[in-house]
């Protein structure tokens, strides 16, 4: 929670905040997921302001977490981020398989950035603090065209626009992001876990 008040929306944020915890303090012994992004935006020599917001971990994404942790299912060996163009509305029960079609998130592809053919590895560094994140190691994309960023996504398929595999998670920002080619995004994403 934040120490000081700048504004109004840390107000705000701050009591969205206490009524969360407030609420999970009511539900003894649960688990709680948090994942959250932050993308850093380098123009030449200039860094733009960051985009950064929570996101929502999807049902395929938290059934992913209790199958391989507590089930039968074979660990996924790694994870891949992607940036999307279209200004799409993330919900509970979206499907890598249906989400990725010029339809739905509208993916972006070689055209749009480098490294070409594959997504961006999401690396994280093992946790003892309940908080895994790639910072040390963030996903990097170089664009190469002149797009309009909407959101991001991380899953378990390595190919561009691949639709098998797993979605994992999935945020829009909450100011879409005007890129042109030469600009690189690094992205970081973090999931931390809590039990009450």
């Amino acid at each position: 929670m934040k120490e000081r008040l700048y504004s109004w929306s840390d107000l705000v944020e701050v009591a969205k905040e206490i009524l969360f915890r407030q609420k999970r303090g009511k539900t003894k012994g649960s688990l709680s997921l948090h994942g959250e992004w932050y993308v850093e935006h380098k123009r030449g020599e200039l860094w733009l302001p960051p985009i950064e917001g929570k996101n929502r971990i999807v049902t395929q994404g938290l059934n992913t977490f209790l199958n391989v942790t507590l089930g039968s299912t074979a660990k996924y060996t790694s994870w891949y981020i992607a940036i999307f163009k279209n200004n799409a509305t993330i919900t509970a029960n979206d499907v890598l398989s249906s989400v990725v079609g010029d339809s739905a998130y509208n993916e972006c592809q070689d055209a749009d950035y480098t490294p070409n053919t594959n997504r961006p590895q999401y690396v994280p560094a093992d946790t003892t603090t309940a908080v895994i994140t790639n910072a040390a190691n963030k996903a990097e994309f170089n664009i190469i065209n002149n797009i309009t960023v909407y959101g991001a996504f991380i899953a378990s398929s390595q190919a561009k626009r691949s639709t098998s595999g797993v979605l994992l998670a999935a945020k829009k920002f909450d100011t879409a992001r005007t890129v042109v080619n030469g600009d690189v995004l690094y992205v970081t994403y973090q999931i931390t876990a809590e039990s009450s």
